[in-house]
């Protein structure tokens, strides 16, 4: 499956079901964000949709309006590139040896691979590519620090993290939504762009 080309078809529904999400959040004038009670089961497909919610609720904020849509494509194809890993390591129940840890920080190149044609924007690239970089340098692939990651990406981060640590996965149990938007707060000037936290927790009102 690495180094495979999606089917045209197959991307315009991924992206397709990314802006029906988008309308639905544009839709509603109070934003809200809620743990993914799923279970790990289905963590992969809601994790998808609940980061793809909460990113568009924060990037209405930082981002304009016509920019949303691109946006939303990338968070919702964010994780796209676990399609070739494993099921094994994808599903792990325990922490990831090394070199399973390795092949894991695949999947955001992995993605790009299924992504090569022009479906899905460059800029919603940037999110799929770039959602584990971190504001100090300190993430994945590419180390990248500070603004040369792109606003897109910032924005993912976020919404993946905070999504992730409240919901229920193989290998961690959810933290409270209290609990999950301080692991944001705490994050900012280090793992998370300042604005991008200062937004979220307008939208977390918090």
């Amino acid at each position: 499956m690495p180094g495979t080309l999606l089917p045209h078809e197959i991307l315009t529904e991924l992206r397709d079901v990314a802006s029906l999400i988008m309308d639905d959040v544009l839709a509603h004038d109070g934003d809200r964000i809620a743990p993914n009670n799923a279970g790990p089961a289905l963590y992969l497909v809601e994790h998808s949709i609940d980061a793809t919610v909460l990113g568009l609720s924060i990037g209405r904020r930082l981002v304009a309006d016509d920019s949303l849509r691109e946006l939303g494509s990338g968070l919702f194809l964010q994780d796209i590139g676990k399609l070739a890993l494993p099921p094994s390591l994808v599903h792990h129940p325990g922490p990831l040896a090394p070199d399973e840890w390795e092949l894991m920080m695949q999947h955001t190149l992995l993605g790009l691979e299924f992504l090569r044609d022009d479906t899905i924007s460059a800029l919603a690239k940037t999110v799929v590519r770039s959602h584990h970089e971190r504001w100090d340098g300190s993430g994945y692939p590419g180390g990248l620090l500070g603004e040369e990651i792109s606003p897109f990406a910032r924005i993912a981060a976020v919404a993946d993290v905070f999504c992730a640590v409240t919901s229920e996965r193989f290998y961690a149990p959810a933290l409270p939504r209290d609990e999950g938007i301080d692991v944001i707060r705490a994050g900012s000037g280090s793992a998370f762009d300042p604005a991008v936290v200062e937004a979220f927790l307008d939208v977390a009102g918090s």
